[in-house]
């Protein structure tokens, strides 16, 4: 049988093989694009990391700690690395390429997981190569860019107070100051700056630097007063409230800035602490917590029986006793206990803690040899989350009418107590931002005193500070409320009605430790 094919189906299929051929040389144009790409950002980073180490020197001296920052210097040392990389090599390349933009070396970085980071340099470079696929388009270049991240940060604390990660405008102010008292932050243990408020929300908008009376959207709410030396805003700044006086600059006007570069995580790369390298926590009762429990530590239980673990004192409070370890399912804190916490880390692998009720206290006391109190507590998700919901993270709530005092393990103390703890020292309380779930609140107040110290991170969760209505300072003795707390978390709200101190000590903080490369 003979099959004929008319003219124009001879026709059709030049077509057809002919727009195949067209699809088939873009996919390849393609290909060759997407491989030289590749093949140039390789090359951009492998200038940009030595380029930006050898920047970073210009950021510290490494000996005695002080600012060096010399940008002329960094951006020299950048080029020369980039050149001896291939990049600008030419006798002008250094200066086209400032003009251009080819080369840029800032500090503190503009983009990244350490954007308006302090103590780090970011160098990017920009290059272009022939485009086959872009000249379809009208375009004969690809541009490609790389970065690299270098730190010269030792032992050096980040220099804000009070943090909100939050980078989107919801559910009203990321930071806010509420209850008609008085917030005031200031440096002290010898440091002469720091103590400076930021808030990454771009709520409000205002560039005009000026924290103006009003309500509506806003990044930084106050109702009330906040002394602060400097405050950093992404959106904007507002107060309000009878009697309210809003943001007062303890080092000279102005102190406010609006549309502030947001800044990332400073913590988010410290290593989380593993349950299994910390022992087992033992409830007062003497029951171990152990991976597979599905209940919190009750302190104490209902009955007479808490007394036998749980002593009362004259008072008719329950005192309760607890040991470093990991507690599987978290603590409840009924009423009318004093909890007593010996120095060391405290994992809470599930469960939170939830603390509340008439003549309830907690305090980090003394241990047995004599050592320092100085605690560190880990909350975060249990081995058996999926299957044990009491595993779960759960919020953190210490909201006693009594005494909260507790200060983060540091140099001197975790070595002795929990030498494995020593990499989280200056951390008072970190919330697992990481966790299945939804992270939980922090809320810490309502006491007639509140003294704490440390770092409180909780990157993904709000974190709560009621400084009640009688708090007067720190330098009014032991029943004063005094924070010399560092907040770093994804929103803040400080409320109360008195006076409410936040001395800002670099040795009470946790210490960033980064030197090299870092992204």
């Amino acid at each position: 049988m003979t099959v004929r094919h008319s003219p124009s189906e001879r026709g059709q299929i030049l077509v057809i093989t002919a727009a195949g051929l067209i699809v088939m040389l873009g996919i390849a144009a393609l290909v060759v694009d997407l491989g030289m790409s590749w093949m140039l950002r390789r090359q951009e980073q492998n200038a940009a990391d030595p380029a930006a180490i050898a920047a970073a020197r210009w950021l510290r001296d490494p000996v005695t700690g002080n600012a060096t920052w010399n940008p002329t210097e960094a951006w020299n040392d950048a080029c020369f690395y980039a050149q001896q990389n291939g990049f600008f090599a030419a006798d002008s390349g250094c200066n086209a390429a400032k003009l251009s933009g080819s080369l840029r070396v800032h500090s503190p970085p503009v983009s990244g997981p350490y954007a308006g980071s302090p103590g780090k340099v970011q160098v990017i470079i920009r290059a272009t190569h022939p485009s086959l696929f872009g000249r379809i388009f009208g375009s004969n270049e690809a541009t490609v860019v790389s970065g690299a991240v270098a730190a010269n940060d030792a032992d050096n604390s980040n220099s804000s107070s009070l943090v909100a990660l939050q980078d989107v405008c919801q559910a009203g102010a990321a930071g806010s100051v509420n209850g008609g008292g008085t917030v005031h932050i200031f440096p002290s243990g010898g440091g002469t700056t720091g103590g400076y408020v930021h808030v990454n929300s771009p709520c409000g908008g205002s560039t005009d630097n000026v924290c103006e009376n009003g309500v509506g959207s806003s990044a930084l709410q106050i109702s009330g007063t906040l002394k602060t030396p400097y405050a950093y805003v992404g959106g904007s700044c507002t107060y309000n409230g009878s009697g309210a006086n809003g943001l007062v600059c303890t080092n000279g006007s102005p102190c406010l800035q609006e549309d502030a570069v947001p800044i990332g995580d400073p913590l988010f790369d410290v290593p989380e602490p593993v349950p299994s390298d910390f022992p087992n926590g033992v409830c007062p009762d003497g029951t171990v917590s152990t991976a597979t429990s599905t209940k919190a530590c009750n302190l104490p239980p209902n009955g007479p029986s808490a007394d036998t673990y749980c002593p009362k004192d004259a008072g008719g409070v329950n005192v309760c006793r607890l040991r470093p370890g990991t507690f599987y399912g978290g603590w409840n804190v009924g009423a009318k206990v004093r909890l007593e916490l010996e120095p060391g880390m405290y994992i809470l692998a599930g469960g939170g803690i939830a603390l509340s009720g008439t003549s309830s206290s907690v305090e980090a006391v003394t241990s047995p040899s004599g050592v320092e109190a100085r605690i560190t507590i880990f909350s975060t998700d249990g081995p058996n989350c999926a299957s044990i919901a009491a595993q779960c993270q759960g919020a953190i709530t210490f909201t006693a009418q009594q005494a909260f005092k507790a200060k983060a393990l540091n140099s001197a103390t975790c070595g002795i107590v929990t030498p494995n703890a020593c990499p989280w020292k200056g951390i008072l309380l970190w919330q697992d931002g990481s966790v299945t779930k939804t992270p939980k609140d922090v809320t810490i107040g309502g006491q007639s005193s509140t003294i704490l110290a440390g770092t409180i991170y909780a990157p993904k969760s709000t974190v709560n500070i009621n400084g009640g209505s009688a708090t007067t300072g720190c330098a009014s003795g032991p029943t004063a409320g005094c924070l010399a707390i560092q907040i770093i978390s994804w929103r803040w709200t400080i409320t109360g009605g008195g006076l409410l101190e936040m001395p800002y000590n670099p040795s009470e903080l946790y210490q960033i430790n980064l030197r090299g490369l870092v992204h």
